[in-house]
């Protein structure tokens, strides 16, 4: 008698095979989710997730292509090809383009660019978006990573005209942290790491699968088994799989009901070759106190998972999204310490992504598309905004606290924020157990009191002074001055704020805002 039978299961609970049926999205899954969903449909060009073999990143990225509509055009490359060219060739086939089916002679690099910029053209004409997915990218060639930025030239003044999601294990993110890649990563928009499972979600994980199989938890493991499993897993989907998967087994075997802690304990070396250590579970992570920084490379973007709400809820662009203005922060690059678990278990990312560096990444000027003006005085938010006020908890990020607090991030969300907070010099550094104050209308287009006593509008905040310049183009002039204002938001780092005004009163500048709104419908 098999252990199905035994235990008295519909369906066998630990089987890979049922992973895309019964996905658990533990809280970095559905940020991830989040974030590959905004980015594709925002058109943000590159898109990099990685994590711990186990962790569930094909699984993601096939339940991500079911999220998307019928306009987006997916070309899935999970082969590793040794040649640029090659994987060219690949997702030329994928889209169907007529390069790829001539003479393999006929065939370069240019030649099937040139096809490729020509059809991605057609497809933005046509309101239609198209994305690569390149999942084990970390099997990949450096060369070949670093000429995936000839992709990142395929787009208009207006807008990136092909997506490309990069997922891989962690040893991708430290490849793109080398200097010799320092081109490809400068075009990252968007950056998340999953992060292991904490005790906690580690017990949802295995309830969800044995509910799903028709059965609970407690019927099945002594709560020392559970524990057991949680710590031996170290937090990756798949080592729970393969331990419990081998625990019911023997406990089958030994006629044993529930699971006792010893038979985990036995399951555990049976299973050690298919169980691979992750050096970022909570369990194992170092217990250094950290600051943390996001890397430059990443061009300052944030781990803004654009909703962490549940189901489509999150999924879904919140109606506070600044139009254009969304900037993804990536994640730190310091280890969490043990502690974090229990602020883990309160939705708040702790762990660390292994081997991900902490030294201090080289700062890379901005080029503007256009002169960027003069910097000039911040002004202050109008008087009176209520905030609350939190405790930054380990591996926590201005982008993951907004994310978290407010559903949605962007750029004109984290300026909001560290104008509340001018003891945060750099928005990508936020010190654990520090106080942050989160203002209570952010995000979106807003009344302001400038240095001179007049009233303006902070219309939104952008990361490039050419995205600034494209909206100050959308808006133009008629609710009167519009200003690009230079905005430091870390040291050698600027975004772009929009104002417009000066107004003698807050009733015109609020009377300017509704026309305002009425000209950029969300």
């Amino acid at each position: 008698m098999d252990y199905g039978q035994y235990y008295g299961f519909s369906r066998m609970p630990f089987g890979e095979g049922a992973d895309r049926e019964v996905f658990f999205k533990a809280e970095t899954h559905k940020e991830a989710m989040a974030l590959m969903l905004y980015g594709i449909r925002e058109r943000k060009g590159y898109i990099v997730i990685f994590g711990e073999q186990g962790m569930g990143k094909s699984t993601l990225i096939r339940q991500a292509m079911d999220q998307l509509d019928e306009r987006t055009q997916v070309a899935l490359i999970s082969q590793s090809h040794d040649q640029y060219y090659r994987l060219l060739k690949d997702l030329m086939e994928k889209l169907g383009l007529r390069a790829a089916k001539g003479a393999a002679q006929e065939l370069t690099k240019g030649s099937m660019l040139h096809e490729l910029y020509e059809y991605l053209t057609q497809c933005l004409n046509k309101d239609r978006n198209i994305v690569i997915i390149l999942d084990d990218a970390h099997r990949m060639k450096d060369e070949i990573i670093e000429e995936l930025r000839l992709l990142s030239n395929l787009e208009t003044s207006r807008t990136k005209l092909i997506q490309i999601v990069i997922a891989g294990e962690p040893e991708l993110s430290r490849r793109l942290n080398s200097k010799h890649l320092r081109q490809i990563r400068q075009r990252i928009q968007i950056l998340h790491r999953l992060l292991p499972l904490g005790r906690d979600e580690s017990l949802q994980y295995i309830e969800h699968r044995l509910a799903w199989a028709g059965r609970s938890s407690g019927d099945i493991f002594t709560p020392e088994a559970l524990a057991s499993i949680c710590r031996y897993a170290g937090g990756v989907p798949r080592n729970i799989n393969a331990l419990c998967d081998r625990a019911l087994a023997l406990g089958a075997e030994r006629s044993e009901k529930p699971v006792s802690a010893g038979t985990v304990g036995d399951a555990r070396k049976a299973a050690a070759p298919l169980i691979r250590a992750a050096s970022s579970s909570p369990a194992t992570a170092g217990a250094a106190k950290s600051a943390f920084r996001s890397p430059w490379l990443y061009a300052a973007l944030a781990v803004a998972a654009a909703g962490v709400f549940l189901g489509s809820y999150y999924l879904s662009p919140k109606s506070g999204i600044a139009p254009g203005s969304a900037v993804i922060q990536p994640a730190p690059s310091q280890k969490a310490s043990e502690a974090d678990e229990v602020a883990r278990a309160q939705s708040t990312q702790g762990a660390q992504a292994p081997g991900l560096p902490a030294e201090k990444p080289e700062a890379q000027p901005l080029p503007p598309a256009a002169p960027a003006p003069a910097s000039v005085a911040q002004e202050p938010t109008e008087a009176n905004v209520p905030v609350n006020e939190l405790t930054v908890k380990e591996g926590a990020t201005l982008s993951s606290i907004a994310t978290r607090y407010y559903g949605f991030v962007n750029a004109t969300v984290l300026d909001c924020i560290l104008e509340s907070n001018p003891e945060i010099a750099d928005v990508d550094l936020v010190r654990a157990g520090s106080q942050v104050l989160l203002p209570q209308a952010v995000g979106k287009a807003r009344s302001v009191k400038l240095p001179d006593g007049s009233f303006g509008i902070h219309a939104a905040t952008f990361m490039t002074y050419r995205e600034a310049r494209d909206y100050v183009g959308k808006i133009g002039s008629d609710l009167g001055r519009v200003e690009i204002v230079k905005r430091r938001v870390a040291p050698q780092k600027d975004w772009y704020r929009i104002l417009v005004g000066p107004f003698g009163s807050r009733e015109e500048a609020r009377s300017a805002l509704q026309s305002l709104e009425r000209l950029t419908p969300r």
